[in-house]
C-alpha cells in the first residue's frame, strides 16, 4: 500500500460519534459553532475531525457542512443505541472507503496483526508520522473496524471477522447448491422429491425394518408385514400425485 495522505480523526471513537450525532441532529448545512452548541465539544476538535468524516462520506465538504444520507443513518442508529443498525451502517461506510478497504485486505493477507502493529500500519499507510495524535486516530479507526465487525480481536490479534467470512462463503455458493440447501431445510417432508426436481438425480431410499416377536406371533407376522408395505406404497403414491 503506497503512502498517501489520508485525513485522520483526532478524537477517540466516543468523541467522534458525539460529533456525528451532533451533525445528524442539526441535519442541515451548519458551521462549527452550531455543532459546538449541540455537542458541547470545542470547535477546534470538531474541525480536526471534519476532514476524516468527509473522507468517509459521513459529511459533505463545504464551509458549512451537512451530513450525508449514510451519515444520517449512522447518526440515527447511534442516537438510539441500536447495535445491529450501528454495525450495518459502519460496515457500509468502511467497505465503501478505499483506504479502509485496503487496511482490511492487509489484515487478511498478514493473517492478522496485533494492535500496536496495526496502529503503526494504519499511520504509515496514511502517510502520517508516528506521533501521539496520529496514534489516537489510528486507534479510532481500529474501533470503527470493531464496531463494523469487519474484524475481530482474538488473543490480542486482529483478524478478519469469521461472520464476514461466513457471509462471503455463502454468497459464493452455486445457485443450484443454494436451492438444494434451502429445499432440505425448509421442506424436510418432501426433500427427496425436491432434490430430484432440482438436480435431475434419482433418489433411492432403502428402509430396513427390525421386528421383535414371540414364536406365537409368527403365524400373523406375514400378514402384518404385507399390510405395512402396502400402506407405505399407497402413501408414497399419494405423495407423488400431489
Amino acid at each position: 500500500m503506497s503512502a498517501e495522505k489520508f485525513k485522520f480523526p483526532t478524537s477517540s471513537y466516543e468523541e467522534l460519534t458525539k460529533i456525528i450525532k451532533g451533525y445528524g441532529a442539526l441535519d442541515k448545512p451548519v458551521n462549527l459553532d452550531e455543532v459546538r452548541k449541540v455537542t458541547g465539544i470545542g470547535t477546534t476538535v470538531i474541525s480536526g475531525n471534519a476532514g476524516f468524516l468527509i473522507e468517509l462520506n459521513i459529511l459533505e465538504p463545504g464551509a458549512k457542512k451537512a451530513i450525508t444520507a449514510s451519515g444520517r443513518s449512522l447518526s440515527h442508529a447511534l442516537e438510539h443505541e441500536m447495535p445491529d443498525e450501528i454495525r450495518s451502517c459502519w460496515q457500509n461506510i468502511v467497505l465503501e472507503n478505499d483506504f479502509i478497504s485496503k487496511l482490511i485486505t492487509a489484515i487478511k493477507i498478514r493473517n492478522g496483526m496485533d494492535e500496536n502493529t496495526l496502529q503503526s500500519h494504519i499511520a504509515y499507510s496514511a502517510g502520517q508520522p508516528k506521533k501521539k495524535q496520529f496514534m489516537t486516530g489510528a486507534r479510532t479507526i481500529i474501533d470503527i473496524l470493531r464496531a463494523s465487525e469487519t474484524v475481530q480481536e482474538i488473543d490480542g490479534k486482529f483478524i478478519i471477522s469469521r461472520v464476514q467470512k461466513s457471509v462471503d462463503s455463502h454468497d459464493r455458493e452455486a445457485p443450484q447448491e443454494k436451492t438444494i440447501k434451502e429445499t432440505l431445510v425448509n421442506k424436510p417432508a418432501s426433500a427427496a422429491q425436491k432434490l430430484h426436481e432440482t438436480s435431475g438425480t434419482q433418489v433411492r431410499v432403502n428402509i430396513n425394518i427390525s421386528v421383535e416377536c414371540k414364536p406365537s406371533d409368527l403365524d400373523e407376522l406375514g400378514e402384518k408385514l404385507s399390510n405395512m408395505i402396502k400402506n407405505i406404497n399407497d402413501e408414497d403414491s399419494n405423495t407423488t400425485t400431489e
